[in-house]
């Protein structure tokens, strides 16, 4: 970016040459930056810094956000992005909206960190190999867990969602060695959650815990896939920390998507015909 810059500079009017300067000298604060708030640091108007973003031959400042976010994320040793703005009253809408992406952005940058491809391999192999998959989550885990047993579905055998405690504890009593559990929990301190897991591993059911390392959840856990997601990047916008909860179970399911067997196939054809012929034609 700092060479696209110097390719132009002369042409440059001395208001934009000012983002310039800005842009050069801190690139990861131009990426956390909103048209509004690097035009006051630079002392220009906003329209300037649209005006210099064509000048390098972007459309506008969302372009150059986005090739300076690929720019450090093919860059070895670059300097992570710097963390987004806190949402505040008061806070002009349009900085808020971009706050909470790059809230997001900045939580799914720091959990791929301690993110573990081996620890994701080995949950989607007992998954695939399971008789039955048992998916569980309470509160804000629910949804999560209704979305992977309807994506592992084609998958795996016996697939099932619950986020009701009683069913839970339930279900657990039923298990056997050929049963796979999949605990979803941030915290991995849901009492509800972790009694089922321990009675379900009683029974000789493989638990695999998405959650927090070192919380009982995960030490109860056959198998466990770390997530973290930051908390103080989490209170920089509600949501965050389930939007990494979201992304490893996409990780989990590729996971499985890979390793299924060719009957899987065949199982996702016919679902798909099943629900072809339950539309009602135009």
């Amino acid at each position: 970016m700092r060479e696209r810059i110097a390719l132009v500079l002369d042409r440059l009017s001395p208001a934009e040459r000012k983002v310039a300067e800005m842009v050069a000298a801190d690139p990861a604060g131009t990426m956390a930056a909103t048209v509004a708030s690097l035009a006051r640091a630079a002392g220009v108007s906003e329209p300037t810094v649209v005006r210099f973003c064509r000048s390098l031959g972007y459309e506008g400042f969302a372009d150059l956000r986005l090739a300076l976010n690929r720019a450090d994320a093919v860059a070895e040793g670059a300097a992570p992005p710097r963390p987004p703005r806190m949402i505040e009253p008061g806070m002009p809408i349009p900085e808020a909206a971009f706050a909470v992406f790059d809230s997001a952005i900045a939580a799914l940058v720091a959990a791929r960190q301690h993110m573990d491809g081996a620890a994701i391999e080995r949950a989607a192999l007992a998954l695939v190999r399971a008789g039955r998959v048992e998916v569980w989550g309470l509160g804000g885990s629910a949804g999560l867990a209704m979305d992977l047993a309807h994506r592992l579905m084609a998958t795996c055998r016996g697939v099932v969602a619950r986020h009701d405690a009683d069913a839970q504890a339930l279900a657990a009593a039923t298990l056997d060695g050929e049963s796979v559990v999949l605990c979803l929990s941030l915290t991995g301190r849901s009492r509800a959650v972790l009694e089922a897991a321990r009675q379900a591993a009683q029974s000789g059911a493989t638990i695999i815990a998405l959650t927090r390392p070192a919380s009982p959840l995960a030490a109860a856990a056959t198998h466990l896939v770390p997530c973290v997601a930051e908390d103080r990047v989490a209170l920089r916008a509600p949501g965050t920390d389930r939007l990494v909860q979201f992304a490893f179970g996409d990780a989990i399911c590729v996971a499985v998507a890979l390793l299924a067997p060719p009957a899987a196939e065949a199982r996702q054809a016919r679902m798909t015909e099943a629900l072809e012929s339950r539309r009602i034609a135009p």
